[in-house]
């Protein structure tokens, strides 16, 4: 509110003095009125302040309405949207809800093998998430376009390395994936797959305890001579941080893998492992394969970024 609305002008009538009739002889000249000269002035400097103090007015209701406004925006909370066009990149959208809000392209749903309490988004087996063999060409291994495989779900199995060295006595690990395989493929090559494994948390390992007792693990493995089978020779975590993902805190590792071969020299592996506690489960969550298939690669991640876990 303008301070000019806290200024009262009050006006007096000019009493106007009456005159009677005054005989002629008792006339006398009278001295002329003495009229108060206007301070121009001082009337200029009382307009600059009115104008100065509505000025000032306006200024900080215009800032306290922009500090209203980024307080608002800083409570909101950016949650992923995967666009229903699969050529188009996702773009994090605004939403106010803190609860984490999926919204899967048309077609795909949720399903569950009854496994380690999660559900995976599936596509639908229909174009472009699937495309029909060319019986014109010879189907290649790693050619995606034309060998007819889908994303099939429950399919497969992969052996968890970081979450078998937790396994205690009785137990044995779940698993539920889903494969990007023809119905024919069982084993050998896997273009791409999203895994999570899982072992019951017995000892109600936080985190922070579970990736300590991990460390540990690997480098009592790494310490084994004899031969691995089909396991790397040795694991080192190169790097780990904590990430919010699936409405939980989880650890995103990147882990060297040495593989021994017949030359003698060590092959390494760099990988990607997420791993994370409940009071359930110890998890192990993998996205694999041998793909080179932009799309094939970027639809594994819609699926592992859209895991549902309880």
């Amino acid at each position: 509110m303008n301070n000019t609305d806290n200024i009262v002008q009050t006006t007096h009538p000019i009493q106007t003095p009456s005159f009677q009739s005054i005989p002629e002889e008792n006339k006398t000249i009278s001295s002329p009125i003495n009229v108060p000269k206007i301070n121009l002035p001082i009337i200029i400097s009382i307009i600059f302040v009115i104008v100065l103090v509505g000025l000032v007015s306006y200024y900080l209701g215009t800032k306290k309405n922009q500090s209203t406004t980024k307080i608002i925006q800083q409570r909101t909370s950016t949650t992923l949207v995967v666009s229903n066009n699969p050529t188009q990149k996702n773009i994090p959208s605004i939403t106010p809800s803190v609860q984490p809000v999926t919204t899967l392209p048309i077609g795909w749903i949720y399903k569950s093998n009854g496994k380690c309490g999660v559900k995976f988004p599936i596509p639908p087996k229909e174009k472009p998430y699937y495309i029909s063999v060319d019986s014109n060409r010879q189907p290649s291994l790693n050619n995606d376009d034309d060998i007819g495989r889908f994303w099939d779900f429950p399919r497969g199995g992969v052996y968890p390395n970081l979450l078998s060295k937790l396994i205690t006595d009785h137990q044995e690990h779940k698993q539920a994936a889903a494969m990007y395989a023809t119905i024919e493929e069982a084993s050998g090559y896997i273009s791409s797959a999203v895994v999570v494994s899982c072992i019951p948390n017995s000892n109600n390992l936080t985190n922070l305890t579970m990736l300590d007792l991990l460390q540990n693990k690997l480098q009592s493995f790494n310490n084994i001579a004899e031969e691995k089978e089909m396991e790397a020779s040795a694991y080192v975590i190169n790097s780990f941080s904590e990430v919010n993902r699936w409405n939980k805190k989880v650890y995103d590792l990147s882990v060297s893998e040495y593989y021994p071969n017949s030359g003698g020299k060590l092959i390494i592996n760099v990988a990607q492992y997420t791993m994370f506690t409940t009071p359930k489960y110890i998890y192990e969550v993998r996205v694999i394969g041998a793909t080179e298939n932009m799309f094939v690669k970027e639809t594994a991640r819609k699926i592992f970024d859209n895991l549902l876990f309880e």
